[in-house]
Formats: C-alpha cells, structure tokens, sequence
C-alpha cells in the first residue's frame, strides 16, 4: 500500500488577498514563490526545500469552507498511481487529476480526492522537468507512470498517453 511521506501544503480560501499575501510575508517571513495576481499567492518559509508551504485562493465568501485542500507528497509517480486505484476501490469520492508546473524546473503528477468530510486532498509526487518545456493541465492516471511522466516533461503530445 503506498504511504504518503510528508504534508506539502495547505491551501486557504482567503477574503483579501493582498492583506493574507502581506501577513504570511511580512509577519511570519515567508517568501512570495509566485502568484497568479488576483487569484492566487504561493509562499513557502524555505523555497529551496518546499515551492510553497501555504497558498492563498482568493474566494471565500461569508462563513463558508476556509479550507481548499491538504496535499501530502508521495516519493513517485506510481505511488499516485496506486493512490488512484485505492480511493477508486475503497469507493473515495475522486475529484480531479492534473499536473502543476512548479518554479525551479519542476511539476507535479496530483490526484485531488475528499475525505469522509467532504474536505479536499491532494497525493502528488515531483518530476522535474526542463525549464519552459513541460505541461501543466489535466492527466489520465489511467495511463502508465512512464507515459504520464512523458506527458508532464512535455514530450508527448496531450491526449497521446494511452
């Protein structure tokens, strides 16, 4: 059974997100990693071991869900691969799969699932990737580790991995 080795990141649907940026910044030291202006912010206290420790979505309204998702770092591709297949037999409410191209030559393989509350969960596992080169967007973990890896280095064309 695979074994997840670490939280990576959480993810916080914020209200103002230049207030959050600047607090997680300024407050707490963290290092902006990169944003999407408006959307998103990405931070992490120690860049070099982590891309981002916490990122801020902009989005949330009123008294609802602070809480994007978790996300929990596995050491390989097929160990998202396994993940997949376990939350699809044990029945787990699946939500997406995508790849995440990352600073510093890197994207993820994700596999976003929910918990028995509802509460989101990402299992990723790093590829690096030549930098400017790779994809980012969804991938089928239906597909083989060899050919999601090809997919996510950007050396095979979208939609070619079966």
């Amino acid at each position: 059974m695979p074994k997840v080795h670490h939280l990576s990141h959480v993810v916080l649907w914020v209200r103002d997100l230049e207030k959050m940026t600047a607090f997680y910044r300024d407050v707490l030291g963290c290092t902006v990693t990169h944003e999407s202006r408006g959307r998103m912010s990405f931070l992490s206290p120690d860049p070099q071991r982590e891309d981002h420790m916490i990122a801020l979505a902009q989005g949330r309204e009123g008294e609802g869900k602070l809480l994007n998702h978790t996300s929990w770092a596995v050491s390989t591709v097929e160990e998202v691969r396994e993940y997949y297949q376990l939350i699809k037999s044990q029945g787990v409410a699946f939500d997406h799969s995508t790849c995440h191209a990352l600073t510093a030559g890197r994207s993820t393989v994700s596999c976003y699932f929910y918990d028995p509350e509802g509460n989101r969960v990402e299992v990723f596992a790093l590829v690096d990737v030549e930098p400017g080169k790779g994809y980012s967007g969804p991938l089928d973990l239906e597909s083989s580790s060899d050919q999601l890896i090809a997919q996510v280095k950007g050396l095979t064309p979208v939609g070619a991995t079966h």
